[in-house]
């Protein structure tokens, strides 16, 4: 495809922005300019599924549309962020071999698809596979392998994904790599920043509080600093994203709205149709489209129990979310006849090892199962998470610190498009004053169903 063919599809991408959006991709845009000590780089705080990924490969592609020779280093904490990112610049028409993703494997070269494995130096890469990175508009890759853009790239805009899973000791390490392989002395810096993220959202490092902080939040805390900040989300139904609002609301953060075409984005929305007769008696009010956010009180489940390691289950809580997961996938079917692909989260790797082995073998590639860590920077048509925690005593362990609730709960709810089954104890979560948890439970248009 043509660069006029590319410029066409960028722009159109581009006019669909709201002025928030088209403002952050113009600040990523700006020159390096920080003579007056006010400027720092563009910090774009976007909540879930305000299109904070689509904005930061925008400004990569217009950047180097506008700019010959010009090339972007597209860094993301996770290998999956890097796909989807590429994804992105693929679909606006770049060719594979100008969007590669360097890799740190070199038996993985495969440049028509758009991968080049090396070290981190490039030593074992020939004198024309180095031009030929040369060439390349984009270069993606993980912060870990940040060094691969570094040795390939001359004066990148470098654009950050996802900063919320950055530490300041990452970020810093990341300059580093890029003076030391060009050299202070020689004025080859990269061409600027940008850091696109949720500021809120789960970090690397959650035990250690001096560690916590991401670079977003260490670099606003010390700063003023005006950010771009989105507002309008375009993935979930309005009655989950108002449980989302009810979680920021408890870190004091601003609100999102929906956008238009979410607003009534159930199931049947998204081209699903749903088999009521197919579907168990006592789970159709759960899974029933109509109620896009449902919060099962789990109580009936029984105590909780940890595992050897601390981790914590629930075996009966975990056999209820697979039998939600299996008649979600049997009775929901899209156009072509396929079932809906579920994704089970938790807060606990030990719940996610005793679901996983409740998946019957024919229906582990339809159904997904993670911790909510992992599930960061994803989202599914159908999220049902395990909260595991069930006790007299009310205790919830780690979720019940400040922190570690708002980040767990906010970034699993937000997973969801269309339907979200919460399950937790009652007795637990509800009775025995974490109030935090109510504002789940008295989230408007929330469903609340006792077993």
């Amino acid at each position: 495809m043509s660069s006029s063919n590319i410029e066409d599809n960028v722009e159109q991408v581009f006019g669909r922005y709201d002025n928030r959006q088209k403002s952050a991709v113009e600040g990523i845009l700006d020159n390096w300019n920080s003579d007056n000590g006010d400027f720092v780089f563009p910090i774009v705080d976007g909540p879930p599924g305000t299109g904070k990924t689509s904005v930061g490969t925008i400004a990569a592609a217009k950047y180097t549309l506008e700019n010959k020779h010009a090339q972007v280093g597209y860094l993301c904490y996770t290998h999956y962020a890097v796909q989807k990112a590429r994804e992105d610049l693929l679909s606006y028409g770049f060719p594979n071999d100008r969007v590669v993703e360097l890799h740190y494997d070199a038996n993985a070269t495969n440049w028509d698809q758009g991968i080049f494995g090396c070290d981190s130096d490039l030593k074992g890469a020939s004198l024309e596979e180095k031009r030929r990175l040369r060439q390349c508009s984009v270069l993606l890759c993980t912060l870990h392998s940040s060094r691969r853009v570094f040795s390939s790239a001359s004066r990148p805009k470098v654009i950050i994904d996802e900063f919320s899973q950055v530490s300041t000791p990452m970020f810093f390490s990341v300059l580093r790599k890029a003076f030391a392989q060009k050299g202070i002395s020689q004025g080859c810096y990269p061409d600027g920043y940008a850091l696109l993220g949720d500021p809120i959202q789960l970090p690397v490092i959650s035990t250690q509080p001096l560690l916590r902080p991401n670079i977003g939040v260490f670099i606003m805390q010390r700063k003023p600093h005006d950010n771009h900040q989105f507002v309008l989300q375009h993935r979930m139904h309005k009655d989950i994203c108002e449980a989302v609002n009810q979680l920021r609301n408890v870190s004091h953060a601003h609100r999102i709205e929906t956008a238009p075409e979410a607003m009534q984005r159930d199931l049947l929305h998204l081209g699903y149709s749903w088999s009521r007769a197919k579907t168990p008696l006592d789970l159709r009010e759960i899974i029933d489209p109509t109620k896009p956010l449902t919060v099962v009180n789990t109580d009936k489940c029984g105590d909780d129990g940890k595992i050897f390691g601390g981790s914590v289950k629930n075996i009966n809580e975990a056999k209820l979310a697979v039998r939600i997961a299996i008649a979600m996938h049997e009775t929901y079917t899209d156009t072509k006849g396929r079932g809906l692909e579920p994704c089970i989260l938790s807060p606990y790797s030990a719940q996610i090892g005793e679901i996983r082995q409740e998946i019957p073998d024919t229906l582990r590639n339809f159904i997904n199962c993670i911790t909510v860590y992992r599930a960061q920077g994803r989202e599914y048509p159908c999220v049902i998470i395990s909260f595991v925690r069930n006790n007299e005593q009310g205790y919830i362990g780690f979720l019940g610190s400040e922190n570690e609730f708002k980040e767990q709960t906010y970034v699993a709810c937000s997973r969801a498009q269309a339907k979200l089954i919460v399950l937790m104890s009652f007795r637990t979560f509800l009775n025995k004053g974490h109030t935090e948890f109510e504002a789940l439970w008295k989230t408007k248009n929330a469903h609340i169903i006792e077993l």
